[in-house]
């Protein structure tokens, strides 16, 4: 798996997850789970400038995950947003 193919996959898993959150569900954790997977493989592909925001990516997803799992509807709803900002400060192609 490439970058790209990676991150196209992930955008994919993230809109099902907002969807859940926009109606005010908890996303399942199955997803969440195969989020999380895919954001912690992001630092594999990470250049040295943007290294260090692949590795708080992954963290972020790590704790979201953690927050559905404790079915703390607020965090999972604050760390999406966190999530949403962290995801511009990633490459979007390489």
């Amino acid at each position: 798996m490439d970058f790209k193919t990676l991150n196209t996959e992930l955008e994919k898993v993230y809109a099902k997850i907002t969807r859940s959150i926009h109606v005010n569900t908890l996303p399942d954790l199955e997803t969440l789970q195969e989020f999380t997977r895919m954001a912690r493989m992001m630092p594999m592909f990470a250049d040295e400038e943007w290294i260090g925001e692949a590795e708080d990516f992954a963290h972020l997803a790590t704790q979201f995950f953690q927050a559905a799992k404790n079915r703390d509807f607020k965090t999972v709803v604050q760390l999406a947003h966190s999530l949403d900002d962290a995801q511009r400060l990633l490459p979007q192609d390489i």
